[in-house]
């Protein structure tokens, strides 16, 4: 009695680096390519089909579609940028930013820089208390009044 039939296998093309969204760093991959064959006594002999591609992770073993490999995770300085936007969004006054950096050991000019080019354009100044907003805040965090659009001279 000849036992005969198909079964899916996974054939390693290459290997590399690439960043893992499951362990949130860089990680040896390996690239596998996975076929139906056919077999005889549960031995594959010849592919019938091809199946697709996949990216497995090396550390944790998740398996990726292959599109993983072109992602590039945000640099320090994207994240920096992204949480400072984040936080003038969120209502912080422009002076308490620039007062944030500089404590943490930030130049002055270069933090007001940085915090102006975070806050965007036409930042918008509270009539009672003088505290200048990123132009995504309605009102002021520290009175409570409405904004007003102004524009800042760097």
């Amino acid at each position: 009695m000849i036992i005969w039939g198909t079964r899916g296998r996974e054939k390693v093309t290459s290997s590399g680096q690439f960043f893992c969204p499951n362990c949130n760093q860089n990680r040896p991959y390996q690239y596998k390519q996975v076929g139906k064959y056919f077999t005889i006594y549960f031995i594959p002999l010849f592919q019938l089909e091809k199946l697709g591609d996949l990216v497995e992770c090396q550390t944790c073993h998740k398996k990726y579609k292959p599109e993983v490999l072109n992602y590039k995770p945000p640099t320090e300085a994207e994240r920096f940028m992204a949480a400072l936007k984040a936080e003038l969004n969120s209502g912080t006054p422009l002076h308490m930013a620039r007062q944030k950096l500089v404590s943490s050991g930030m130049d002055g000019e270069k933090a007001q820089q940085i915090v102006l080019m975070a806050a965007g354009a036409n930042p918008k100044t509270c009539p009672t208390c003088n505290f200048i907003y990123a132009n995504t805040v309605v009102t002021c965090s520290n009175c409570g009044t409405r904004l007003q659009a102004n524009q800042l001279s760097t």
